[in-house]
């Protein structure tokens, strides 16, 4: 387990598990800023359904935040 930075604390607070998934997302990518993860697997890490995960991979897609590159493989934009 991993003991988050104060800015991670800080946002937590927010009781939002949208920022809780970006958080987990922003601490598995690689150098490249890619991620190799199924939406089953950010659902079991962050404890949520895959519903939610779905929903806010949606919205990081609108914002341009996340890109799809295939199944599985994703790349942070804007980090």
């Amino acid at each position: 387990m991993t003991t988050d930075t104060p800015i991670e604390a800080y946002l937590k607070t927010s009781e939002s598990k949208g920022v809780e998934i970006l958080l987990w997302l922003l601490r598995q990518r690689t150098k490249e800023n890619m991620l190799s993860v199924t939406l089953d697997e950010v659902a079991a890490e962050n404890g949520v359904t895959k519903v939610t995960v779905n929903r806010v991979f949606q919205k990081l897609y609108k914002t341009g935040f996340l890109q799809k590159v295939r199944n599985g493989q994703y790349l942070l934009m804007k980090v």
